[in-house]
């Protein structure tokens, strides 16, 4: 019995010793990949939004945060053609409120917006397998900062060349219509959604690093008819209101924008394509620049990059 616990023991031990191996050779490997300080916040789903800390520090005039329906909805190319202030859009798939937080934390450290919006139906990711993966995700690239330097691999074993600014800003470009034919619409309700502990706590952590360096909150739901109802709505106008934010719930204001779901959706009602994202763009952008005045940036030396970074936008999109 003596020996079978000592042999036990040893196991024990032996395994013990080889996950502080691992997780010190993983550390080792991570400093000779390691990015800039900010881009060690990027993970496995978010290139296009970690390449954020490729522009000129205090470059962005605005901020925007959420998940794949804010990255299909907002293009901060038109908005910089359009209306000429300067802002990315920081999305990933599935991402949750304390994503988002994350994101906020890294990005004050390097620019000082004047605006940050935050999309809502982010809020209302509440299912367990959401949640449960990208904890996972994220306790791992806590662990092992190596996973999340993925980007950084390729730099390294290709001479050191510098990795490309997007000229998309974390839009993503998609022309693809497949319409939305169902009926369904917004029904008034007076029932409220409970939005979770975890994510309102998300919520409150933006709302604070806004105030803690001056910058403007707007919430923000994009049009999405498929998971989208009055009751969520309601739960976002009593934040709101609590807070003394704004709140713009496209989904009530489609004729103004001059919406429609059998052109403007890629998948029946989820996620918009280009032209429904031109549409949302359009209608965000004159009410920011109207409502926070924001400069023109657009003949600013300064930004002259955001020129190089249109014309190609603009060969993308054929515009």
């Amino acid at each position: 019995m003596t020996d079978r616990k000592t042999i036990a023991v040893k196991r024990t031990v032996r395994a013990v010793i080889f996950v502080i191996v691992l997780a010190a050779l993983l550390h080792g490997i991570y400093y000779l990949v390691r990015p800039a300080s900010a881009v060690r916040m990027s993970r496995t789903r978010s290139y296009e939004s970690a390449r954020v800390f490729d522009e000129k520090p205090d470059s962005l005039d605005v901020i925007f945060l959420g998940h794949s329906g804010v990255y299909s909805s907002v293009s901060p190319m038109e908005l910089y053609k359009e209306y000429g202030f300067t802002s990315y859009v920081c999305a990933q798939p599935l991402q949750l409120p304390w994503e988002s937080s994350r994101w906020l934390e890294s990005l004050v450290r390097v620019q000082s917006p004047r605006l940050v919006v935050f999309e809502v139906d982010h809020l209302f990711y509440d299912k367990n397998s959401t949640v449960a993966a990208n904890s996972v995700e994220y306790f791992i690239n806590r662990t092992f900062p190596v996973f999340r330097s993925h980007a950084n691999w390729k730099k390294w074993f290709s001479r050191g060349k510098k990795r490309e600014r997007s000229f998309a800003k974390g839009f993503y470009y998609n022309t693809t219509v497949n319409p939305y034919r169902g009926g369904k619409k917004l029904t008034p309700t007076d029932k409220v959604y409970k939005i979770g502990k975890k994510h309102m706590d998300a919520l409150e952590r933006v709302y604070a690093l806004c105030k803690e360096n001056n910058i403007e909150l707007m919430l923000l739901e994009v049009p999405s008819v498929v998971v989208w109802d009055y009751s969520r709505h309601n739960a976002v106008v009593k934040y709101a209101e609590k807070r003394g934010l704004e709140f713009i719930d496209l989904n009530l204001r489609l004729d103004e924008l001059g919406f429609d779901w059998s052109t403007d959706t890629r998948d029946k009602g989820d996620h918009l394509n280009y032209s429904g994202a031109l549409k949302v763009s359009g209608y965000v952008g004159r009410h920011i620049k109207k409502t926070y005045g924001l400069e023109d940036r657009r003949n600013d030396p300064a930004y002259e990059s955001w020129k190089e970074d249109l014309a190609r936008y603009e060969q993308m999109t054929g515009g």
